[in-house]
């Protein structure tokens, strides 16, 4: 570990406490880069540096998730509104894995900035455990009502059929996509973004090519349709784990074991489960959300929701930085709590920020500009273009406000705070989204586009909430 000199914001020459590793640097801003080398640890970078790899990681996977959508639009609006509620669906199952990534990231970038390899290795280990054992009864619980919960939305037959099809495949996959996620958000927390960036990449382009196989019934395999959607997910998250596994085992990942054990440890399993079980909660609450909002477009007619799902999927675009910027918050805030400087913390927390605002903004403006020709690629069917459009518009200009949540949620996750963003959650969707707009429908008959105009409400005070909440502090005396 060296101990150079380097400059803050205010001026002043600053060193590195002794036997104290330099994480993710405080006196990084998005572009600067420091005026000597950083220590040689997977930490020590900025907000940008972290940021990229998991944005361009993003991008792939919204490129998939995108391609999904295109193949499965050519076989009209029942089969891309199946692709939409069967993926939230399955979101909905998975959400009770969330307690375990939360709660690893949290607890392991704090390991890391105090440079505790052991405790690292300990809480990847009881993660990829517990979130397997998780995974598994999610599967076995929800294969056996897949047709149940595409019912919930109530949709037309046709709709919860296909849906249904593609969740049961999503849901064979559960316990691999479960370790995978483990993986990359374990890598991530300790500052290596490039490596699950470059898995997921090669995972990806199998997704793809799975897709064009499995749905269409090319090179002599069966036409599968969303089936076939659902069957090539699943196959590449296996991928991911046959490259994650041997990787580690060898050594050849940040994160290397250190003799721990895989053996439960109710110390570490109870510190994981008491920081992430209200992100299972807040997921929860997100998707039977998601849930009522689209039962209330069911009265729209089918076309409603493929529109809805189709412009979430566009708009996903502009997404990926807040996500980035967010991921790269909780790493920083996380490391640099753990190394017991709070002030760093926040500068980190406030400069991922700035960085989600103006990239959102930016994204969002560029797919307003391009949405016809965007929604075109999606479907062919002129009532849902042009809701779609209208949907994009709406989503559009909320972007600055998801992008505070995207990045001081991420924050306050990073600190262990998970408990308000629970509540922030709760306040926007169903106080501030559902209560509006279930009145816009059932009293005034009011029009779709009034209905999701309700977003701008849900999004605007979250964002009041956690920005108020980030500006007083209290997350930074949060224990994990």
């Amino acid at each position: 570990m060296c101990d150079k000199p380097a400059v803050t914001d205010e001026g002043a020459d600053t060193r590195a406490p002794k036997d104290v590793p330099e994480t993710a640097s405080p006196l990084l801003d998005l572009r600067d880069k420091p005026p000597e080398p950083l220590a040689a640890s997977p930490q020590a970078l900025g907000v940008w540096e972290l940021a990229w790899p998991t944005i361009l990681s993003l991008l792939m996977q919204t490129a998939v998730r995108w391609a999904d959508f295109a193949m499965v639009g050519s076989l009209g609006p029942v089969a891309l509104a199946a692709v939409g509620l069967g993926g939230q669906t399955y979101w909905l199952f998975q959400s009770v894995s969330i307690v375990v990534p939360t709660g690893v990231v949290a607890l392991l970038a704090r390991a890391v900035g105090a440079r505790d390899e052991l405790l690292a290795d300990r809480a990847l280990r009881q993660g990829i455990w517990l979130s397997s054992v998780l995974a598994l009864a999610t599967t076995l619980i929800g294969l056996p009502i897949t047709r149940f919960a595409i019912s919930l939305y109530g949709v037309e037959p046709g709709v919860v059929e296909a849906g249904s099809r593609y969740i049961f495949w999503l849901l064979i996959g559960n316990v691999p996509m479960a370790v995978a996620l483990m993986f990359g958000a374990a890598l991530r927390a300790a500052g290596d973004t490039r490596t699950p960036l470059a898995i997921g990449v090669a995972a990806n382009l199998l997704n793809l090519f799975l897709n064009w196989v499995l749905i269409f019934g090319h090179l002599g395999a069966p036409a599968l349709g969303v089936g076939g959607a659902g069957i090539a997910s699943s196959l590449a998250m296996v991928f991911q784990v046959l490259v994650f596994w041997p990787l580690w085992r060898a050594r050849r990942l940040v994160l290397a074991p250190s003799g721990a054990s895989f053996r439960p440890e109710r110390e570490i399993l109870r510190r994981i489960t008491h920081i992430g079980y209200p992100a299972v909660i807040e997921g929860g609450l997100f998707h039977v959300g998601l849930l009522l909002f689209q039962r209330l477009m069911a009265g729209y007619g089918t076309t409603a929701i493929a529109a809805y799902n189709v412009g979430a999927q566009i708009l996903s675009l502009s997404f990926l930085p807040g996500v980035g910027f967010g991921t790269a918050a909780s790493t920083l805030v996380g490391q640099h709590l753990g190394q017991g400087d709070p002030e760093a913390a926040a500068r980190s927390g406030w400069r991922a920020l700035g960085g989600a605002v103006a990239s959102m903004t930016i994204m969002g403006v560029l797919v307003i500009a391009f949405a016809h020709p965007i929604a075109r690629i999606f479907s062919d069917d002129p009532e849902t273009i042009s809701r779609t459009v209208d949907f994009i518009w709406i989503l559009g200009a909320v972007q600055p406000l998801m992008a505070i949540e995207f990045a001081l949620g991420g924050a306050l996750r990073g600190a262990g705070d998970t408990r308000f963003p629970l509540l922030a959650v709760f306040m926007g969707l169903f106080v501030f989204r559902l209560v509006p707009a279930s009145i816009a429908t059932h009293v005034f008959g009011a029009s779709l586009q009034i209905v999701w105009s309700a977003l701008v409400f849900d999004y605007a005070i979250k964002a009041v909430m956690l920005i108020v909440r980030f500006v007083r502090g209290r997350w930074q005396s949060v224990e994990v």
